[in-house]
């Protein structure tokens, strides 16, 4: 009777909390309002049109004028036209160009000035993102030293703490959130094009620096992070192979984030878990602030003297577009640590080599998918599907093996990068060891050596890339 109490009293508590999810909010990164001719009183109407709430608007720091709001004057004219339409700004902060912060003398303080500087003029917005792709070289450079050691984290990470101690000085309530991780890197210090970093080796990267530096404080109250597929036409479902990350994939992302994080300064996702206790609201949590997705639309035949050039990206139908931003709509609904999801953009772009993502042309006439959107976030104002109630783990994630083939061989695989250990032993000593390192998601055939007639134990022995406080452990007897 008591396991049944336990049960029950635990599906409660998630059906409690099921009653209360959905508060994410929806909305564009775009700047299309604060340059229209009107300061964005056509562009903010289409957003309530939509049931959006939120446009992430873009504010460049120029190195070579480091106290100068460049678009100070567009600013003034449409941050009050955003208020007027109860639309929230979120302002994203970063250097325009990616050697800004190296090159520039005294170039993260005056990063974090500018930070402050936009905070003071502009009270009315409450939610600002610092820094923008850090772990992409279009944005951060230099991502390794000349030795191949990555660099851009640490970088990064000195940036977002002068970024949030100088805004939190202009106002402790302000909302500052970090870094805007794209979704892809290759960890390659020489590759040939794109040098960058995967998300998950590059908050490895930030976490490091944050420890060197003794710091007892946040870096962030939440975390940007941007999602798109990794090709255009995968549906939200698919999402990316470890250690990159997509929106069906931001478990992995948490955990990464508890790993390096967790017994520090810097606050960790909540969890939502097994037992009323994992539930409760106590404090402080990052949130994710999924700040651009999107999907690059197909161009109708009456519309392609709106657009220039030649589209570089397999597109999706106007339809497909609308059902795949519903998905990702449905999804952020049903995961409590999702704070925003942004649609980049509102208004596709022109040039075909740009993003062509939006739900509207360039005109500002509605494709098909802009119906679809509107349905879609007026139907997700809470959770109508099953909730992520994450937690996190202390074992490897994904972690398997198949012992069929004993004792001549076995099978081992994991959904992260791992290292391995494996040792066979008699009764009296151990006859056989090995160690190493395994791609995720890919079967490791490890072999056995001959063994005489009798009986051995095996253990393999795993644990994870991110924290080797992780393992698994996998024990069997062999009679030969």
């Amino acid at each position: 009777m008591r396991r049944i109490t336990a049960a029950f009293a635990c599906l409660l508590s998630v059906l409690a909390f099921a009653g209360s999810a959905g508060g994410t909010v929806f909305g564009v990164a775009d700047d299309a309002g604060k340059y229209a001719n009107d300061g964005g009183s056509s562009f903010f109407s289409s957003l309530n049109d939509l049931g959006m709430t939120e446009n992430r608007v873009t504010v460049l720091w120029d190195p070579s004028n480091p106290t100068t709001i460049d678009d100070q004057a567009f600013l003034d004219r449409s941050v009050p036209k955003a208020v007027a339409h109860g639309i929230d700004l979120v302002f994203a902060i970063y250097p325009m160009k990616a050697r800004g912060l190296v090159d520039t003398p005294n170039g993260i303080q005056l990063f974090a000035q500018f930070a402050a500087k936009v905070a003071r003029r502009y009270p009315q917005v409450t939610k600002i993102i610092c820094l923008n792709e850090g772990n992409q070289t279009r944005f951060q450079q230099p991502q390794y030293d000349a030795a191949g050691n990555g660099v851009a984290g640490g970088i990064q990470e000195a940036a977002m703490a002068a970024c949030y101690d100088a805004l939190k000085a202009v106002n402790p309530a302000i909302d500052v959130i970090g870094f805007g991780f794209s979704p892809r890197g290759n960890d390659d210090a020489t590759a040939t094009s794109n040098v960058s970093h995967s998300p998950i080796r590059f908050l490895e990267e930030i976490s490091a620096a944050y420890k060197a530096s003794g710091r007892t404080r946040p870096i962030v109250d939440d975390v940007s992070l941007h999602c798109y597929p990794n090709t255009n036409t995968d549906a939200p479902s698919v999402g990316f192979s470890w250690p990159n990350v997509g929106c069906v994939n931001l478990d992995r992302f948490k955990q990464a984030w508890w790993d390096v994080f967790h017994g520090t300064g810097q606050p960790v996702f909540q969890e939502y878990g097994k037992t009323a206790k994992d539930t409760d609201t106590a404090g402080p949590y990052v949130r994710a602030f999924i700040d651009e997705s999107g999907y690059q639309a197909q161009i109708p035949a009456d519309k392609t003297n709106l657009y220039t050039g030649t589209e570089n990206v397999p597109t999706v139908s106007e339809q497909q577009q609308g059902e795949y931003y519903s998905q990702l709509i449905a999804w952020a609904a049903c995961d409590p640590d999702v704070a925003e999801l942004n649609i980049f953009h509102l208004i596709d772009e022109s040039a075909l080599t740009a993003m062509q993502t939006g739900l509207e042309y360039p005109d500002g006439t509605h494709r098909a998918s802009y119906d679809i959107v509107k349905a879609a976030i007026a139907a997700n104002k809470t959770c109508h599907g099953t909730l992520d109630v994450w937690h996190h783990t202390v074992r490897v994630v994904g972690a398997k093996t198949s012992f069929r083939k004993l004792p001549r061989s076995f099978l081992v695989t994991a959904a992260e990068g791992y290292t391995y250990s494996v040792t066979i032993a008699n009764s009296t000593r151990t006859l056989s060891s090995a160690t190493g390192s395994a791609r995720p998601n890919v079967n490791m055939k490890f072999v056995l050596p001959k063994l005489k007639h009798g009986t051995y134990r095996m253990v393999v022995r795993l644990q994870a890339e991110t924290n080797t406080g992780r393992v698994t452990t996998f024990r069997r007897t062999i009679h030969v």
